[in-house]
């Protein structure tokens, strides 16, 4: 006989009926597992909570597995009831057993939250309160949450209603659980609320034919965080306007910030940089009969491409959670080298100093090899640090030893430590030289390294803060956010061994980030409050005076005091005072980098906003076009050095010119790849739109570009974090060889007064092959070389607002309606972007051969790292050279009085440290 299946059944059931979780516990044959779930843990809780209600047990406590810790304070306990452990002159959060009843009583307790969290409950909605067919129902989840009981017995009678056990016990309720079932009816009524109220506006709106209809929506959005309006109704309203009447798109840019682009690029054209082009306008009219098509660098894809790019990327994912468990835990599950000896650690515990070494009988062996460890001297050596260096370097692993005790008054002993030195100073080095320390001492585990950008971690090995974070930049009209709490096992496992956490860049690390890597780190760790990071060491490392966070607030921003505090305001605060904890402070302050003495006391003064007339007229010799400056821009060296800009918009226009130039010597037909946007699933047909957003700098696209020039060996630029442990982050540089691409005969016409007439343009392509030379993969990849990786497409999500392509009517119309006008684009393109040219801000904390730069300063605020950064990049004044005239002002922008005061504060615990470890050498 057959079962007739209803899915809404099925749903119903899967709603009402009770979850469990598998989950292992410790019995006395050993692990096994058992059905677990929230009931459980609440019905057989320590008798010490007798009277929490569920909501509250949830709220202030989770369940965590055993550990060692726990073990210490389980020795004398006997009751079979649960009861609370004695954590009293611990840093422990508050622990209770569980009764001997629940099925993982001897493998897990519960622990106190150090914030409480609000529960979330699920399946169905508590029911309104006056409805009479829901009412039972209604007076049971009341009940259940809200009253303590340990059995349905202790909540109902076996005579009684749900109803008349809620009139019985309601006093029961406390006064913060009574407020919690008014918000949750308050919650109801504004929902019925706010379904009449919407429907009122959009009956008036209709009437006012003030408003033109077209504005006028047909219906409301159910998402009210959602920030795009209907895109249909949008892309209705563009095709209304007439395209003669619309004004002109202008990407957002001011009349000012207009000029500021077009003599930037006047000065450059002038430069003769791009002299195979010769007038750039008129090679957009030349239709070439001589260019020739590269078939081997622009390849058509068979199945054989769509194979191989899957096992690439399967590939590539394996070796990088590989990587990233080697950083995480230090177990290297990566290929092991042939020069590597591999030592098995027998012991619990390396000594940290000779007084703590325990005599330890060892069964005599057949033979022994003797692992001699380098000592720090070997290290310093190794690394060559100067004296500042090297002091920095020993307070660090002379505290790991146990050798030295910070001054008195600290938390248990914990270094907060700052190291901040200006640009070529070794901070890297000194970082490298403490890694290698960890390693050699068999405590690699210990020891997290982690910086706000992906390309500052690559350079000192690390990963990003954000990694830590759970929030992905995929589908940015959205960001999904993991949400931390104690009890994660995940996020204990990644933390279980740290004791020491070096952040670089900090300069570019803001007040809000920082704060959210506190409480994540003290939330792993189930420690108090008050405590830093949860007791670990943290050694912070960069430059205030280099370029800040972007929407965020740096780590010397000192809040004003307002009435009512956001929850970010409050965030940036407990930030603030992690900073002013800071208990030692050691400044590099020698040039490892600069080998030019001159240029060096230049680089000096420009950061402290005093450069003088003689700085101003020794830059001035290295502007293009001075008379005694002999360098060809269009020969080696020059040719490959990148253009240092501070716009997005300009470093495109620029790469542009590059790479149509580099085709023009290559004599080769210019290859555009598109971008393929859709709203809502449907390519955008509007020419308009297409037009204005495919000429979007890639800041404002999520960094997919929407035309991709390419020619064969041109440098480019990773947009995208692929494998940061890899190397292959944002801003990864790389060598172009290769696309594959699908052939697709799309009718849609390009803007030829971009690029020249003979342009090809690709709108579907497939991959492109990169050679990435940081890369840090050990062995190449199936059928490539190494350092050779395939990049595919990518996918992301932006907004963009139409109403500079409406006519003004209409988007005053749009206005006073408050109509939104965004909608929402969704790109597939390739993650990169031509490297001819780079803006200055990504160009912080490398070190570049030769670069040229433009000194004159677009509209907007201005700081002392818009100049500094970008000059202290290379090595000697001859490496530099400057677009066009600039003005001495320039040169002469000072810090702002929040950066001198903090690194004036840094300076006074600086002269403290040298006092206190006076005796380290």
């Amino acid at each position: 006989m057959s079962t007739l299946f209803y899915e809404d059944r099925e749903e119903e059931a899967k709603e009402t009926e009770e979850q469990f979780l598998l989950e292992p516990t410790q019995t006395t044959n050993g692990q096994s597992y058992v059905m677990v779930n929230t009931r459980l843990d609440y019905q057989h809780r320590s008798k010490d909570l007798t009277a929490l209600c569920l909501y509250e047990f949830v709220s202030l406590f989770h369940k965590k597995l055993i550990d060692k810790s726990d073990r210490r304070l389980l020795k004398n306990t006997t009751a079979s009831e649960g009861q609370r452990l004695n954590t009293e002159g611990t840093k422990m959060n508050e622990r209770h057993t569980f009764a001997n009843l629940h099925p993982q009583s001897s493998s897990h307790v519960l622990i106190k939250r150090a914030n409480p969290v609000v529960p979330v409950l699920l399946g169905p909605q508590i029911p309104r309160r006056e409805r009479e067919d829901t009412r039972e129902r209604y007076c049971r989840a009341l009940l259940t949450l809200f009253v303590p009981w340990r059995s349905v017995n202790d909540l109902c009678a076996l005579q009684q209603t749900w109803s008349q056990a809620l009139e019985v016990r309601k006093f029961e309720i406390a006064a913060d659980a009574l407020k919690i079932i008014e918000n949750i009816q308050l919650l109801h009524e504004c929902k019925n609320d706010r379904d009449e109220h919407l429907h009122r506006v959009i009956a008036e709106a209709q009437a006012d034919i003030k408003i033109d209809p077209i504005l006028i929506p047909n219906c409301y959005e159910d998402d009210e965080n959602n920030p795009e309006d209907n895109p249909e109704e949008l892309l209705q309203m563009l095709s209304l306007v007439d395209e003669t009447t619309t004004k002109a798109y202008s990407a957002s840019l001011s009349s000012p910030e207009q000029r500021y682009l077009f003599d930037a690029l006047e000065a450059i054209d002038k430069t003769k940089r791009f002299g195979s082009l010769n007038d750039y306008k008129n090679m957009l009219n030349i239709n070439d009969c001589h260019i020739v098509a590269d078939f081997n660098t622009f390849t058509v894809a068979h199945s054989h491409h769509t194979a191989m790019v899957k096992e690439w990327k399967r590939d590539i994912e394996m070796r990088r959670d590989q990587a990233r468990n080697y950083l995480i835990s230090g177990e290297d599950s990566l290929e092991v080298r042939d020069d590597e000896m591999q030592v098995e650690v027998i012991t619990s515990e390396i000594p940290t100093s000779p007084s703590k070494v325990n005599t330890t009988v060892v069964p005599a062996v057949t033979a022994t090899i003797s692992v001699t460890l380098p000592t720090k001297s070997d290290i310093i050596r190794k690394f060559t640090l100067n004296t500042e260096q090297k002091f920095a370097f020993m307070i660090i692993t002379s505290h790991l030893d146990g050798d030295s005790q910070l001054p008195t008054g600290t938390n248990e002993n914990q270094l907060l430590m700052c190291v901040p030195g200006c640009g070529g100073t070794g901070k890297s080095q000194l970082i490298r030289a403490i890694t290698n320390y960890f390693q050699a001492t068999m405590r690699r585990k210990m020891l997290r390294k982690l910086a706000p950008t992906s390309i500052a971690a690559a350079e000192i090995d690390g990963l990003t803060i954000h990694s830590f974070l759970g929030e992905s930049r995929k589908n940015s009209k959205k960001r999904q956010v993991r949400t931390f709490r104690p009890g994660d096992t995940k996020l204990e496992n990644e933390w279980r061994h740290v004791k020491y956490l070096i952040i670089d860049e900090m300069s570019m690390l803001g007040l809000s980030l920082l704060a959210r890597l506190n409480r994540i780190v003290k939330t792993a760790k189930h420690i108090n409050t008050d405590v830093p990071f949860g007791g670990i060491n943290v050694i912070f490392f960069g430059d205030y005076l280099q370029y800040s966070p972007v929407l965020d607030k740096p780590l010397y921003h000192s809040g004003t005091s307002t009435q009512q505090y956001t929850e970010r305001q409050i965030e940036m605060q407990c930030a603030q005072k992690v900073i002013s904890q800071i208990n030692c402070v050691v400044q590099l302050e020698q040039q490892m980098r600069t080998e030019d003495t001159r240029y060096l006391e230049l680089l000096n003064r420009l950061r402290d906003g005093k450069s003088t007339i003689e700085d101003y007229e020794l830059l001035c010799t290295r502007v293009i076009g001075t008379p005694n400056l002999k360098t060809y821009l269009q020969q080696d060296p020059w040719n490959e050095a990148p253009i240092l800009v501070f716009r997005n918009t300009l470093r495109t226009q620029i790469n542009n010119r590059a790479v149509l130039n580099k085709a023009t010597e290559m004599k080769l037909r210019p290859i555009i790849c598109v971008a393929q946007d859709y709203v809502r699933n449907a390519a955008i047909s509007d020419v308009r739109l297409r037009k204005a957003i495919l000429e979007l700098p890639d800041n404002k696209t999520e960094h997919l570009p929407g035309y991709l020039p390419l020619v064969p060996g041109m440098p480019v630029l990773l947009t995208e974090n692929i494998a940061t442990e890899l190397g292959l982050s944002n801003g990864t540089r790389g060598i172009f060889r290769q696309l594959v691409y699908d052939e697709v005969c799309d009718d849609i016409q390009f803007d030829e007064t971009v690029f020249p007439k003979h342009t090809k343009f690709i709108t579907h392509p497939k991959y492109a092959l990169v050679e990435f030379s940081s890369c840090k993969l050990d062995s190449g990849l199936r059928d490539l070389q190494t350092k050779i990786i395939p990049i595919s497409v990518s996918e992301q999500t932006f907004l963009f607002d139409i109403k500079e392509l409406l006519t003004e009517t209409i988007s005053k119309a749009a206005k006073k309606g408050k109509k939104l006008t965004k909608i929402s684009i969704k790109r597939k393109a390739l993650p990169l972007i031509p490297a001819y040219s780079m803006t200055t801000h990504k160009s912080q904390g490398q070190t570049l051969g030769k670069i040229i730069v433009d000194l004159v300063m677009p509209s907007g605020p201005v700081e002392v790292a818009s100049v500094y950064v970008p000059l202290s990049r290379v090595k000697r004044l001859d490496d530099l050279l400057i677009v066009r005239s600039f003005e001495l002002s320039s040169l002469q922008v000072k810090p702002t009085a929040a950066q001198l005061e903090e690194l004036n504060r840094l300076d006074k615990i600086a002269k403290v440290t040298r006092k206190s470890f006076a005796s380290i050498t």
